[in-house]
C-alpha cells in the first residue's frame, strides 16, 4: 500500500519529519512578504534575507532528531527529506529567487487516502521544494498511489496586495493554495481562504476531489493570515479544538454544529530569535501539534494549559522541545507529513 491517510487522528504508522539543513530567509519579494511578513514594516525585515544562523539550524535539528526518535519508539516509521542547497538562485521568465528550507513537509503535499497532490505555493521560493520528497513520492507511486500536481502559477507581483491587511494579501488571479489551508476529516474537507490559499484554489480542488466522493466546505473571513492548522484542529470524530483568539461561538464553521467544541485560549509564546521580534508566524504555533491517535498527541513542552485541557477529554500528551518553531515558522504538525495512518476513508458528517 502506498500513501493512506484520511484525517489527523487515525493511528499513525508512517511519517516524514523535516530538516532545518540549509534554512534561510529567501529573497524578500512580494510573495515572501505576503506569506511570512505581511504585518511588518519593510524597515524591520529588510536585513533578514540570507542564511539562517547556524546555531538556530543546529538547535532545530537537535529537536527534530529527538522528535523522530520518540516517534520511532511509538512504532512509527520515520522518513527524512533529502538535503537541498536553498542558497541557489532559480528563476521563471518573470522573477528570480533563492529557496527557503525543507523544515515543513506539511505545506506543499496534500495526502488524501491513496492520492497525493503537489500544491501550488504562493511563495516563489518554494516552487522546487518538493524535490526533497521525491523519493517518498516515487515509492508511493510504485505502491499504487495516485500523484497529481496542481497547475504551476506564474506568481506575478499583481497576485499580492498590501493596501488592506484586514483582507488576504493573496489575490484571486491564479490557482494558489498550500496543503494546510485544508482540514481533512474523511470525506469532508474544510478549505480556508487566506494569504496562502485563494478562492480559485478551492474551485480547482472541487473539480479534482468532488468526483472522487469528497465534499469541500469554504471558510472565508475567519482567519486570513496563512494556514489553518493552529486555528481549527479536529481531535477525533465529534470533537474539535478551536483557537479561541480566532474562532468564537458565533463564527465557527457550521459543519461542526453537532460536534463537541473546545474553545482554547492560553497559548504560551515561546518567542522568536529573529531581530526586532520579527517572526514569520504567530504565537499560535503553540497549538500546532501532531496526533498519534485519538488519545495521544505530541506538542510543545511549554503548553501545560493545553495539555491539562486535553487530558479532560482523555487525550494524553507528550511534551517535547521545538525551540525554533516561531523563528522557522513550524510546529509539530507543520514539520511533519503523515503518509500512512491505519484507517479507511469515512463519512463523519452523514
Amino acid at each position: 500500500m502506498g500513501i493512506n491517510t484520511n484525517n489527523d487522528w487515525d493511528p499513525l504508522e508512517e511519517i516524514v519529519v523535516g530538516t532545518a539543513d540549509n534554512a534561510r530567509v529567501p529573497t524578500l519579494d512580494l510573495s515572501t512578504r505576503s506569506f511570512s511578513y505581511a504585518n511588518y514594516d519593510l524597515t524591520l525585515i529588510e536585513g533578514l534575507e540570507g542564511p539562517t544562523k547556524q546555531w538556530i539550524i543546529d538547535e532545530a535539528n537537535e529537536d527534530l532528531d529527538g522528535f523522530s526518535k520518540v516517534l520511532e519508539s511509538l512504532g512509527v516509521k520515520v522518513r527524512r527529506p533529502k538535503s537541498i542547497d536553498h542558497s541557489k538562485k532559480f528563476s521563471s521568465p518573470d522573477w528570480k529567487t533563492t529557496g527557503w528550507y525543507t523544515y515543513c513537509p506539511r505545506d506543499l503535499l496534500l495526502p488524501l487516502s491513496n492520492l497525493v497532490i503537489e500544491c501550488p505555493s504562493p511563495m516563489r521560493a518554494r516552487q522546487y521544494e518538493t524535490l526533497a520528497y521525491r523519493d517518498v513520492l516515487y515509492d508511493a507511486l510504485e505502491d499504487g498511489t495516485e500523484w497529481i500536481s496542481a497547475p504551476r502559477p506564474r506568481l506575478l507581483d499583481d497576485n499580492y496586495q498590501f493596501y488592506n491587511l484586514k483582507e488576504p494579501t493573496l489575490l484571486n488571479k491564479e490557482i494558489i493554495f498550500d496543503a494546510p489551508n485544508i482540514v481533512r476529516m474523511g470525506r469532508d474537507l474544510l478549505y480556508q481562504v487566506s494569504n496562502s490559499g485563494n478562492l480559485l484554489g478551492f474551485k480547482w480542488l472541487k473539480t479534482i476531489l468532488e468526483p472522487r466522493g469528497y465534499r469541500l466546505h469554504l471558510s472565508e473571513g475567519l482567519y486570513s493570515y496563512a494556514h489553518f492548522d493552529s486555528t481549527i484542529i479536529p481531535l477525533r470524530p465529534g470533537l474539535v479544538l478551536f483557537n479561541a483568539d480566532r474562532v468564537k461561538k458565533d463564527n465557527y464553521p457550521t459543519i461542526f454544529k453537532n460536534w463537541d467544541k473546545i474553545f482554547f485560549e492560553g497559548v504560551v509564546d515561546i518567542g522568536t530569535n529573529l531581530p526586532n521580534g520579527v517572526s514569520p508566524c504567530s504565537s499560535a504555533i503553540g497549538l500546532n501539534f501532531l496526533s498519534i491517535n485519538e488519545n495521544l498527541i505530541i506538542c510543545d513542552e511549554n503548553q501545560e494549559a493545553l495539555r491539562t485541557e486535553l487530558s479532560q477529554y482523555n487525550i494524553e500528551s507528550i511534551g517535547l522541545p521545538l525551540r525554533q518553531a516561531r523563528t522557522l515558522s513550524g510546529g509539530f504538525h507543520c514539520v511533519t507529513l503523515d503518509t500512512k495512518r491505519k484507517g479507511e476513508l469515512e463519512d463523519y458528517f452523514a
